[in-house]
């Protein structure tokens, strides 16, 4: 009985210490639901998602001075800029550069997928124009997790997560006027949940929380 609750005791020991240790690699910087800011952030004292070395990106860092924009959104906008005076948007493709290097899977269909709804969801007018406003980005998080711990541990153990960045530009100008950070977990699902359809869904409510986001925020539609 002593050897018996002995094994019980280390299986618990072990089993708590996956459930932290996946917990804080898969954290994110700040409670995208929550997160807020006494000090407002200027366009000088902030990096853009341009600045960081491919396969690097700084969650934490580049979310500062942002408050929260929606469900698992944050967003910054610069107050002394008005961007209702333009008529419509550049939306350049989100990529992966500075998504971590790893021989697993592929990025490529989750970010299609994004991409595609992202630019279907995007209600402003879209015009390959110098007078338009520039939506660039990036996207910096995309794992499947494992779903064998999501099974056998739970707890939010093994979760799937994805995250992107979105910066806004006035035609000519150095710095964004609008950034944005989006990211959402998933953990759900029979026998752990399927990875792909995970991240499939995750991609697909970040490109509409971003897209209403720029449609609410840029022309207020």
């Amino acid at each position: 009985m002593r050897k018996t609750k002995l094994i019980f005791k280390a299986v618990v020991l072990v089993c708590v210490g996956v459930i932290v240790a996946a917990c804080a690699g898969h954290a994110p910087p700040a409670d995208t639901a929550t997160s807020t800011t006494s000090v407002p952030a200027t366009p000088a004292s902030f990096p853009t998602f341009k600045s960081y070395p491919d396969h690097t990106f700084d969650a934490k860092g580049y979310t500062q001075g942002m408050v929260k924009g929606g469900h698992n959104l944050l967003i910054w906008k610069d107050p002394a800029i008005n961007l209702s005076q333009y008529a419509s948007v550049k939306l350049t493709e989100f990529g992966d550069r500075l998504l971590p290097e790893q021989k697993a899977f592929s990025y490529d269909a989750y970010i299609a997928l994004f991409n595609s709804l992202l630019r279907s969801s995007v209600k402003v007018p879209k015009k390959d124009s110098p007078d338009a406003l520039l939506i660039e980005g990036a996207v910096v998080e995309c794992n499947p997790g494992s779903r064998a711990t999501r099974y056998l541990v739970g707890f939010g153990a093994g979760k799937a997560a994805c995250a992107v960045v979105c910066e806004v530009y006035e035609p000519g100008k150095p710095n964004p006027s609008i950034r944005i950070y989006a990211r959402d977990t998933g953990s759900m699902g029979t026998f752990g949940g399927d990875s792909v359809r995970m991240l499939n869904h995750i991609m697909s409510e970040l490109a509409t929380r971003v897209a209403t986001s720029l449609n609410t925020t840029i022309v207020g539609r």
